[in-house]
C-alpha cells in the first residue's frame, strides 16, 4: 500500500471516528432534534475537526502535508 493511499485512508477514518463521536453525542443529548439536522451538525464539526491532506509541488517533486487543528506544525510527507 503507496504512503500517499495510508494517509488518506487515515484522514477518511479520523473523520468517521469524529462523525460518529459527534452523533452520538448529539443522539444522547438532544433527543427532540431530528435526524437529519444531527447528521448535518455532525458532519459540519466533522469537517472542521478532521485532519486535511494538501499535495503541493515543489522543485523536488510532489509533497503531501496532514494538516490538524491539534498539531501546532504540519506533518511533511
Amino acid at each position: 500500500m503507496n504512503i500517499k493511499t495510508k494517509i488518506k485512508l487515515l484522514s477518511h477514518l479520523a473523520f468517521l471516528v469524529i462523525f460518529l463521536i459527534t452523533w452520538l453525542i448529539l443522539y444522547f443529548t438532544f433527543e427532540n432534534l431530528e435526524h437529519p439536522y444531527k447528521a448535518m451538525l455532525s458532519a459540519g464539526v466533522s469537517t472542521i475537526l478532521a485532519p486535511r491532506v494538501r499535495e503541493y509541488q515543489t522543485q523536488s517533486g510532489k509533497q503531501m502535508q496532514l494538516k490538524w487543528i491539534f498539531l501546532r506544525k504540519p506533518i511533511t510527507i
